[in-house]
């Protein structure tokens, strides 16, 4: 075999389905392989979208989200979609070509050449490789798919010029697969274990590093009689609708009075870094150790896979009571800030009209867009990675483009994705995508013609805002014309019922315009001030 029928033979193993893509006269050898398999091709418009997709797929589903580009710009026009895939945890793999082998890094100006590519991919993964020459190509495979596999979720990468692609593979020596890793250290579970049963006000932080564990952190919280709170990438862990799960400004109004908190599998930024820790013992349980002391060293650390973590904490852990004190603070804090959100208008009807016609196991992409800032403080999440999001990386466009991969992944799962008419217009010739592959995602467009959150802040210290105003096209047409359903919803009832109406059309996409005004500012509940 050559490498190209290597690779696709490998992605075949490991269960890969599908494939995002642009493609290019550089990966003949790679859909050559592919044209005998049982592979989806999803091709798309731009390469941002193909990475996007990606990672939609791998985060939705957690399993390996593949896309395949060609190098120089096709690499280039993909990184926003690596960079979120990076900073949301999330088994992406990307397979870029490069120029050929004897002209490779001279800076002659051949096609598609950029300087230093796999340094610009190393940048923006956990870890990439080239292959250099055939024989490598299972060792390279063997080592990409073990850390997507067993290291912290990250994506990575792997190189191959055109004419190794090609080229006839003799000898392949398998890749030696590392140990598995060790246990959690019983010492160290020992005294998270004291520090919590000994807690007065205990807190649970989780990431999305603790989907797995979801029934552990379940029992962890009823044990303990404690709050379990998130940033986004834990929505979902424990359904919102349980007693104990506390949005993130209810926690901080809790986190002035809590002594203990255990946090699994997040980055624990903001409460570290803007909330303030001091007096407070934190137990952390992360697979990245480095993450664990990142801002500053915990009273415990635990380094291990959550599951099996929170599995050693509750072994013997006894159950300490209903704590009435510490819950009446839960509830009291609970209420006030829900009396507050309340004044987020008209922001909380449009969430609450979404949530209600979004069935309990269907998927809500957001985006970067003044709803969306709403939905994070108050949208009720009641399965894990249901609630799909752009992290830290914070991409316009980011919506659209990444529900379509979260369709992919789930075609009988109603999937909605939300989005300003500013990040809309990113990835809206996705459409063509999505109705060429029967994509049946849902996309609500909520257009008040402006970039409203760069808008808001310059009213701060402008007299007249600049760049801010968006000349925008008919949505409603502009979806017609690609095939797709366009309507257009002037009132939370009506965004219900065309949302209902469009999940029910499976593999025909819908695009719903909400012509909004200006909107109340939810930034003072979502950039909170020390309290410790």
């Amino acid at each position: 075999m050559n490498v190209g029928e290597h690779l696709v033979a490998k992605l075949v193993e490991e269960g890969v389905e599908v494939v995002f893509t642009v493609p290019g006269e550089q990966h003949d050898a790679i859909f050559a392989a592919l044209a005998d398999t049982t592979i989806r091709v999803v091709h798309t418009r731009h390469e941002q979208a193909a990475a996007l997709m990606a990672y939609g797929y791998a985060r939705a589903s957690r399993r390996v989200g593949v896309y395949l580009v060609i190098s120089g710009p096709g690499v280039l026009n993909s990184l926003t979609g690596l960079a979120t895939a990076y900073a949301g945890d999330a088994r992406v793999l990307c397979v870029a070509t490069q120029i050929p082998t004897p002209v490779l890094g001279r800076n002659l100006g051949v096609p598609h050449e950029i300087p230093d590519q796999l340094g610009v991919l190393r940048s923006l993964t956990g870890w990439a490789a080239r292959v250099e020459e055939p024989a490598a190509i299972t060792h390279v495979l063997g080592e990409a798919f073990h850390r997507l596999g067993h290291h912290r979720p990250r994506p990575v990468a792997i190189e191959i010029p055109t004419d190794v692609l090609a080229a006839e593979v003799t000898a392949a020596p398998p890749w030696p697969a590392s140990p598995p890793p060790a246990p959690p250290d019983p010492r160290a579970v020992e005294a998270a274990r004291a520090e919590l049963v000994a807690a007065r006000a205990p807190v649970i932080f989780v990431g999305s590093g603790a989907r797995g564990a979801t029934a552990e952190v379940a029992r962890l919280a009823e044990l303990l009689q404690a709050p379990v709170t998130t940033e986004l990438g834990g929505r979902g862990v424990l359904r919102d609708d349980h007693e104990l799960s506390v949005s993130l400004p209810v926690a901080h109004r809790l986190w002035p009075h809590a002594d203990v908190v255990l946090a699994v599998g997040t980055r624990l930024l903001r409460p570290q870094v803007e909330w303030g820790t001091e007096g407070l013992r934190i137990i952390r349980v992360d697979l990245d150790e480095e993450e664990i002391h990142r801002v500053s060293p915990p009273a415990v650390s635990l380094v291990g896979d959550a599951t099996e973590v929170l599995r050693a904490l509750l072994d013997g852990l006894p159950p300490v009571g209903r704590r009435p004190q510490w819950r009446a603070a839960v509830e009291d804090a609970r209420h006030a800030v829900d009396a507050e959100l309340d004044k987020l208008a008209p922001q909380v009807d449009l969430v609450r009209a979404m949530r209600a016609a979004l069935p309990e196991d269907g998927f809500f992409v957001d985006e970067m867009t003044q709803v969306g800032y709403v939905a994070r403080l108050m949208f009720p999440v009641l399965r894990p990675s249901t609630y799909v999001l752009p992290t830290y990386v914070g991409a316009l466009g980011f919506g659209f483009a990444a529900a379509l991969g979260v369709k992919v992944a789930y075609p009988d799962r109603a999937v909605l994705s939300i989005s300003g008419d500013g990040g809309f217009l990113f990835t809206a010739t996705e459409l063509a995508t999505a109705v060429q592959h029967g994509i049946g995602v849902v996309a609500v467009v909520f257009d008040d013609g402006s970039y409203a959150n760069v808008k808001r802040a310059q009213r701060k210290f402008l007299t007249q805002t600049i760049g801010t105003e968006l000349h925008n096209p008919d949505f409603v047409k502009l979806a017609e014309a690609f095939g797709a359903v366009g309507v257009r919803a002037h009132d939370p009832q009506e965004l219900r019922a065309e949302i209902e109406k469009g999940l029910a059309r499976e593999r025909v996409p819908t695009v719903i315009e909400v012509p909004v005004g200006e909107m109340a500012n939810p930034w003072p509940w979502i950039r909170l001030p020390r309290v410790r």
